[in-house]
C-alpha cells in the first residue's frame, strides 16, 4: 500500500517537472493538484494588508538602522525564523511578553503575501549563493536538501519555495534538476539539485565527515529546514553545532536551532539585550530552568511560595503546544507532578519517547489581554516571521492566532493554545488573523505596536547570533530570572 507522504511526495514531483505558471501557485488550484484543501488558507492570505505591513517594516528598520540592532555577521552563515508575542493587559501603554522562537522550519508560510514571500525567500536564495560562490572553484554541482515531516499536510508550501527559488537560479543562468529521495540520480550534471525528502526517509541516508553533512556519501551544500539537523544525531555534528557551527560546511537554514528550540535559552537571549529592548517595549516574564522531574516540581513549588503567582511550563524542542500546561499558584507538590506527568504524556504522544522533553521552562503566566472574536474573549499571540538579507535580519510580516477556547477563567489549555496547527495536528487556519489596519483594530493595537515587535524580534535573533556561544553553554539556572 501506497504511504500518504509517498502520494504527496510524488505527486509534488510530477508537479515540479512541468512548467508551473502563477496561476498553478495560487492556493486552491495548487491544493487541488496535491489533493490538499487549502481555500482557508487562500482566505488568511487575502486578509493581510501589504501596504501596512510594508510602513511597519519601513519604520521598524529605520529605527533599528539608528544603533545597527539588526547587523549581523553572515559569513557563509544563514538565518531564518519567526518569533511569537502576548500582548499584556495595559491599555494605555502596550508591551510585549517574548514566548518563543523558531527556526528555520516554519509552518504556515503559504498565508504570506506573495511580496512577503519574495522577501523571504530571496533570503533563502541568498544562502544558495553563498554556496555557490564557496565552491566556484571546484566546479561540482550544488546540493540542496529540502526536508519535509512525514505526512505533510503543508507539503504546498514547499512547492511555492522550490517554485521560487527555481526561477532564481535559472534566471541566473545555472542548471537545476529537482530529485525526490527515490528516484534521484548521483551523476546527473546540473549545477543545483534540489532533494525532496521526509524525515523518516532521511534518517538512514545521512552522514556526516570531513565538516559536512552528507546525503548518501555527497556533501551537501545547503540544508533548508533545521529539522533535519535537529534530527540527525552524530557526536562530531552536535559538538560543532554547540561549539562553533559556522566550522560546518554545510550551510544549515537555521543554525541556531539549538537555542530557537529551547524557551529558556530564547529567554537568556533576551536578557542579555534587556536594555536594547526596553526601548521596544519588552515586558520580562520570571522564569528559569529545569533538568529533572524533581527540580521542576521543587522550582515550581518555590516560585509559587516566593512570588504567590502561575506558571506555565514547556518542554524543550516541542511544538504545537504539546505538554505547555499551566501550575496555578494554589497548586501543591503532588499537584505539580500531576501536572507535569500530563504534560509529558502529551508531548511523548506527538513526539514518541524518542524524543526528551527535558529541560523544561518553567515561566510565569503573563497577564494576557483579551479581544472579542467570534461573540466571546479569546487569547491571542502575534507571530513575525524575519529572515537574513545580506548583514540584516529583517522582519517580513507574520499573524495573529487566536485561541481555540473562549476565556473563561483561564483553567483550560484551550484557552491559551493559540497553534494553528494545535497539540493534536489539526491545522485551523481559520483562527489566523492577517495584518493590516483593519484587523489591528480587532487585536487593539496601532502600527507602532507592530513597528515595536518588529523590532524586538530583529534584536533577539541578533543576539542569538552575537552571543552564540555564551547562551548554549549557559549552566547557572540555580537562580530565577526575569
Amino acid at each position: 500500500m501506497v504511504s500518504l507522504v509517498e502520494n504527496l511526495l510524488t505527486k509534488f514531483l510530477k508537479l515540479m517537472s512541468k512548467e508551473i505558471s502563477e496561476s498553478d501557485l495560487e492556493l486552491v488550484p495548487l491544493g487541488r493538484s496535491l489533493g490538499l484543501d487549502l481555500i482557508s488558507f487562500s482566505e488568511l492570505r487575502a486578509s493581510q494588508e501589504d501596504e501596512f505591513i510594508d510602513c511597519a517594516r519601513k519604520k521598524a528598520l529605520k529605527r533599528l538602522s539608528k544603533r545597527n540592532d539588526n547587523v549581523v555577521n553572515n559569513e557563509y552563515s544563514f538565518y531564518a525564523g519567526s518569533i511569537d508575542f502576548m500582548v499584556n493587559r495595559d491599555p494605555k501603554k502596550k508591551k510585549f511578553y517574548l514566548l518563543e522562537t523558531n527556526g528555520g522550519s516554519n509552518r504556515g508560510l503559504s498565508i504570506l503575501t506573495k511580496k512577503q514571500q519574495s522577501l523571504l525567500y530571496d533570503g533563502y536564495y541568498e544562502a544558495i549563493s553563498q554556496a555557490i560562490n564557496k565552491n566556484s572553484r571546484e566546479h561540482r554541482k550544488i546540493l540542496v536538501l529540502v526536508g519535509v515531516p512525514i505526512n505533510d499536510g503543508l507539503i504546498h508550501e514547499k512547492v511555492i519555495m522550490v517554485e521560487y527559488l527555481r526561477k532564481r537560479i535559472k534566471s541566473d543562468g545555472f542548471s537545476l534538476k529537482i530529485f525526490n529521495f527515490d528516484n534521484y540520480d548521483k551523476d546527473h550534471k546540473a549545477k543545483v539539485v534540489f532533494i525532496i525528502a521526509d524525515y523518516g526517509q532521511l534518517r538512514q541516508a545521512l552522514s556526516f565527515s570531513n565538516s559536512w553533512i552528507k546525503f548518501l556519501n555527497e556533501p551537501v551544500n545547503v540544508l533548508i529546514g533545521d529539522g533535519i539537523a535537529r534530527r540527525f544525531h552524530n557526536k562530531r555534528f552536535d559538538e560543532l553545532v554547540c561549539k562553533d557551527f559556522r566550522q560546518i560546511n554545510t550551510i544549515i537554514v537555521n543554525p541556531i536551532f539549538r537555542i530557537t528550540d529551547d524557551k529558556s535559552l530564547t529567554y537568556i537571549a533576551s536578557f542579555l539585550r534587556k536594555n536594547t529592548l526596553k526601548r521596544y517595549n519588552l515586558k520580562y516574564l520570571r522564569f528559569t530552568k529545569a533538568f529533572t522531574e524533581e527540580e521542576l516540581i521543587s522550582k515550581a513549588s518555590k516560585l509559587i511560595k516566593k512570588y504567590d503567582k502561575s506558571y506555565i511550563i514547556k518542554p524543550s524542542g516541542g511544538s504545537g503546544g504539546a505538554g505547555v500546561i499551566q501550575i496555578l499558584k494554589s497548586e501543591n507538590v503532588k499537584g505539580i507532578k500531576k501536572i507535569l506527568d500530563l504534560s509529558t504524556e502529551e508531548f511523548y504522544n506527538k513526539f514518541s519517547r524518542n524524543r526528551v522533553p527535558f529541560p523544561y521552562t518553567i515561566q510565569e503566566k503573563a497577564d494576557f489581554s483579551l479581544i472579542d472574536w467570534e461573540g466571546e474573549k479569546h487569547t491571542f499571540d502575534l507571530r513575525i516571521y524575519l529572515v537574513q538579507s545580506e548583514n540584516k535580519i529583517i522582519p517580513i510580516g507574520g499573524l495573529a492566532r487566536i485561541a481555540r477556547g473562549s476565556f473563561i477563567k483561564g483553567l483550560e489549555k484551550q484557552e491559551f493554545v493559540v497553534n494553528l496547527s494545535g497539540f493534536d495536528g489539526k491545522i485551523e487556519v481559520h483562527r489566523g488573523v492577517g495584518f493590516s489596519e483593519k484587523n489591528s483594530k480587532l487585536l487593539g493595537l496601532k502600527l507602532k505596536d507592530f513597528v515595536n515587535v518588529f523590532c524586538i524580534g530583529c534584536v533577539i535573533f541578533k543576539s542569538i547570533i552575537e552571543n552564540y556561544n555564551k547562551i548554549v553553554e549557559f549552566s547557572d539556572w540555580d537562580d530565577f530570572f526575569g
